[in-house]
Parts: structure tokens; C-alpha cells; sequence
């Protein structure tokens, strides 16, 4: 189970550097605030949970795979000794019974771990989408802010000189 956390939390926190990397490509002005790094970790965090269920429901639906593959072997050997010593006196086997009771739970525990599985991984993906779209509005904005900030900066520096100041009155010697 550890190893299933250690492993979902690192998809995760990959997904996340490639988002920011992606934020930062785009506005190259971006540095995240706290905000925005809050967000990616509560979206790492839902996503190693989310993440770690996925697995988790992959490895149970292949346990549940091989538990019905083995139930049914075992009925059809129990048939084949049926067989051998003639103890099936009214035609019935184990297969005919209990292949459908096999087949039915096996059934049921498939579809329930294959929507947790779907449900995970929707979870991952609406998790690192609103991360993407936080991230994205985060870095428009700092850059907007940003950008208006340098500009009016400049338009000050331009003020700040004094136009007046010939060569005349510098000093070379």
C-alpha cells in the first residue's frame, strides 16, 4: 500500500511540475505567490489520494480476475472427479451450479472496482485542470500587474531625468 502512495504521489507531484513548467513557458514573468502554491498542493495531495485509489482498484480488479479464474477450475476438476467415480447421479456438476454464482460476485466486484477506477482518474483530471486554470489566471494577472507596474516605473525614470544638463557643464579634465 505504501508503495502504491509513494507511487501515485509521484505521478502527482510530476504533473504538477509540468503544469507549472508549462504557466512558467507561457508567462515567462510568473512567480507563484502563495496562493497559487497552496492550490498546487492541495491538488497533489487529492490527486496522490485519488491516485492511490486508482492503483489500489487496478490490482484488486486483477486479484478478482485470477480469484475467478481459480473458482472455476476448481469447479471443473470437481466436475472431472464427479465424473471419475460416477457420483453424478442426477447429471448435475459443480460447474453448472456454482459457475454462476462465481461468474455473479465476480461480476459485481468488476464493475464496482472499475467505477472507483473511473472515478479516480476523473478526479485526478478535474483536480489538475482547476490547478492548470488557477495557475494560468494567476500568472495573467501577476503578469498584467507586473507589466503595468514596469511600465509606469519607466515612465518615472524618464521624469526622474534631468533634461536640462548639457556637455558643457561636465568636467573632463
Amino acid at each position: 500500500m505504501l508503495a502504491n502512495i509513494f507511487v501515485a504521489f509521484l505521478v502527482s507531484l510530476g504533473i504538477a511540475l509540468v503544469i507549472f513548467l508549462v504557466v512558467k513557458g507561457l508567462y515567462a514573468r510568473f512567480s507563484p505567490e502563495i496562493l497559487p502554491v497552496l492550490i498546487a498542493i492541495l491538488a497533489v495531495l487529492g490527486s496522490t489520494v485519488a491516485g492511490t485509489v486508482v492503483i489500489s482498484s487496478t490490482k484488486a480488479y486483477k486479484y478478482v480476475l485470477a480469484l475467478e479464474t481459480g473458482a472455476k477450475q476448481v469447479t471443473s476438476q470437481a466436475d472431472m472427479a464427479m465424473q471419475q467415480f460416477d457420483l453424478d447421479l442426477y447429471g448435475l456438476s459443480a460447474s453448472d451450479i456454482a459457475d454462476g454464482y462465481i461468474s455473479g460476485a465476480a461480476g459485481v466486484a468488476k464493475r464496482k472496482l472499475s467505477r472507483v477506477r473511473i472515478l479516480g482518474i476523473v478526479v485526478i483530471a478535474v483536480l489538475n485542470l482547476i490547478m492548470t486554470l488557477f495557475l494560468v489566471n494567476a500568472a495573467g494577472k501577476g503578469s498584467a500587474r507586473r507589466h503595468g507596474t514596469h511600465s509606469s516605473a519607466d515612465e518615472d525614470d524618464l521624469d526622474d531625468l534631468d533634461t536640462s544638463t548639457s556637455f558643457d557643464d561636465l568636467d573632463f579634465d
